[in-house]
């Protein structure tokens, strides 16, 4: 049987809930794509698709300026800024749309929060590698290009030398973006996409969890697989003051339980699911990803091989019982 393990969490000090006092999940995806919402998103993205359409209409000989670099490395810069707006932009406005949207599906269905909380399927939900590989291959593909911008005007500068011994560590972080895409593809093309279906809908706080993993191929060369259910509460977090002053989403895992199992136990399985069973604490906060920042349960499969690992995350809808 799997072995099944539960981490103590250390709970919120009363009189202290700004910071919560539990781990931090490091590097972990976050739902929030910026740590601004609402109108707020949109008026912080103007003044970048502004600067990029400057930037564009220069590099198109629309405007007349003085050019640090070529027409198609400023095209480029140009793009990301469009790009970088754009992303608050519609940030915002979806914000807007799916506040609306929430408020009226609980006025209309008020004993039943998870439908208007985020769009559930109610056989299961999907993981796909693609998805993460090309936002990673995007990603590398846009620190590229700062990059390649920067270091141009290193070369056409004299005393250039400053910006390319900052740029060194810039480089380093493009390579590691795209080793991070490359090992995406691998897994990938490796294990193809997973699922998990679920026994129930939605799982209530103080029931059991009951799923089903499916690996589509290649699991019998995993060693050790360990799956892990978690409750995560993503927060803005604050550092300095006045000019200086930035904000960051960080997650704090707030619960976690965790299953292992070897290699043996995944072969009596002889290709089929695998079964995933949790029992659910009662005191524990309900899912909410309609909010900003959100509540969310996860279940994060980690597997262990000789080559290429398998990893995946997969939400869960975890709620209390109205």
């Amino acid at each position: 049987m799997p072995t099944e393990t539960t981490t103590p969490v250390e709970e919120l000090r009363p009189g202290v809930p700004a910071t919560p006092a539990f781990p931090v999940l490091r590097n972990h995806t976050t739902h929030t794509d910026v740590p601004i919402s609402g109108w707020k998103s949109v008026l912080l993205g103007l003044p970048f698709i502004v600067a990029g359409a400057l930037i564009a209409l220069v590099a198109l000989h629309q405007i007349a300026a003085r050019k640090p670099a070529p027409d198609w490395l400023m095209g480029a810069a140009g793009g990301l800024f469009l790009a970088g707006g754009s992303v608050y932009v519609i940030h915002g406005l979806r914000d807007l749309r799916r506040r609306a949207a929430w408020r009226q599906s609980a006025a209309a269905r008020p004993h039943e929060p998870w439908l208007a909380d985020y769009p559930w399927q109610h056989e299961g939900i999907g993981f796909s590698e693609v998805d993460e590989v090309l936002g990673r291959l995007l990603a590398a593909l846009a620190w590229t290009l700062i990059f390649t911008f920067f270091a141009w005007v290193g070369m056409l500068r004299p005393d250039g030398w400053p910006i390319w011994s900052g740029l060194c560590l810039f480089g380093l972080c493009c390579l590691m973006l795209w080793g991070r895409g490359a090992a995406g593809v691998f897994q990938m093309m490796n294990y193809g996409d997973g699922s998990l279906f679920f026994g129930e809908f939605p799982f209530r706080l103080g029931g059991d969890l009951q799923a089903r993993l499916r690996v589509p191929y290649r699991l019998s060369e995993i060693d050790e697989l360990t799956i892990t259910l978690r409750c995560v509460q993503e927060k803005f977090v604050s550092k300095g003051d006045g000019p200086r002053r930035t904000v960051t989403v960080v997650c704090y895992e707030t619960y976690k339980k965790v299953i292992q199992m070897n290699a043996g136990q995944l072969l009596d399985l002889n290709g089929a699911d695998i079964p995933v069973e949790f029992r659910l604490p009662m005191r524990e906060t309900s899912t909410n990803l309609s909010a900003t920042p959100p509540i969310y349960w996860e279940i994060e499969v980690n597997g262990k091989a000789r080559g290429i690992g398998y990893d995946a995350i997969f939400l869960v809808p975890i709620y209390k019982t109205p």
